[in-house]
């Protein structure tokens, strides 16, 4: 049993356990897109879910969706598998059936704590997910970890780690919607999910040559990375809007102003010479641009 804390919020967690398919499902291989593959998707994407305390629920939440969970891979069935690294650099999931990973847990406070807990890199957030090993290869990573924590006030959170690669955004509101249904008792999801990762497969799978950059990067060792979060209040975008307007005569959405503000200042901390041109990509759901687009249920 491993008993983690900060001065905000302690948490007790209890030994991690591997949740399999309800059934035992055949092993196979599935390839992911070239969109998947992209380096800056081999990730893992947390997300939390806050459920506050209610009467009318007596059951153990941890128990209801733990089965859940075990039926949700019945369809969901990649997520029970691994990612495995291929010859040409490319990721494939092995569907083993191994299952996903699940944590019970206990915090030592009521949930409304965590409205004090306004800093997401705040330490009290990380314990209420799983956290694999700093050293772990992504061949080691689960796909698919939930963790419970439980409250002193009746009311619960579930932690949800999932990697980016094998589910985007969307796909993974999907997930999550599946296990809600069958948590409340449904047979099956409501809708059927498809993989089919062959819809965005190029024909011409030719890369771009881009130019190397890595000569403009300052070669000293960084000592120390930090995590923040900065924020800028509604007074301050509408600020920097009007100032964009009377200069260039442009209308600029927040997005824009954000984007813009966070790259300059990246910019000017990798020291790049002012008369290097540096490019900007981000990544969005590009599913309502697709013709024809991707098939319903698609994650």
């Amino acid at each position: 049993m491993e008993n983690s804390g900060t001065t905000d919020l302690h948490v007790k967690k209890f030994d991690p356990v591997m949740v399999a398919p309800y059934l035992p499902l055949p092993k196979s291989t599935l390839q992911l897109s070239t969109i998947d593959n992209c380096i800056i998707l081999r990730e893992i994407a947390n997300i939390l879910l806050v459920y506050n305390a209610s009467d009318s629920i007596s059951v153990d939440p941890a128990k209801i969706i733990r089965e859940a969970l075990s039926k949700v891979l019945m369809y969901y069935f990649p997520l029970a598998g691994r990612l495995r690294n291929k010859e040409n650099g490319d990721l494939e999931v092995e569907c083993t059936g191994e299952g996903a990973l699940f944590v019970e847990a206990m915090a030592d406070k009521k949930l409304s704590v965590l409205r004090d807990l306004e800093d997401l890199t705040n330490p009290s957030f990380q314990q209420l997910f799983f956290s694999h090993p700093l050293d772990a290869g992504i061949e080691d990573l689960h796909l698919l970890v939930l963790q419970v924590t439980r409250f002193t006030c009746g009311g619960f959170v579930v932690g949800v780690s999932i990697h980016h690669s094998v589910c985007d955004a969307r796909g993974i509101s999907q997930v999550l919607k599946a296990l809600g249904e069958m948590a409340r008792g449904e047979i099956k999801p409501s809708l059927e999910p498809i993989w089919k990762r062959e819809l965005l497969k190029p024909e011409d799978s030719r890369y771009l040559q881009l130019d190397d950059f890595e000569s403009l990067l300052p070669t000293s060792k960084v000592e120390k990375m930090v995590q923040a979060s900065i924020f800028i209040n509604s007074e301050t975008v509408k600020y920097m809007k009007q100032c964009i307007m009377e200069e260039c005569n442009e209308f600029c959405s927040t997005f824009e102003v954000l984007a813009a503000l966070a790259w300059i200042a990246r910019t000017k901390a990798l020291q790049i010479p002012h008369n290097e041109t540096v490019k900007l990509f981000f990544i969005q759901d590009m599913r309502r641009s697709l013709n024809p687009q991707l098939l319903k249920g698609y994650y």
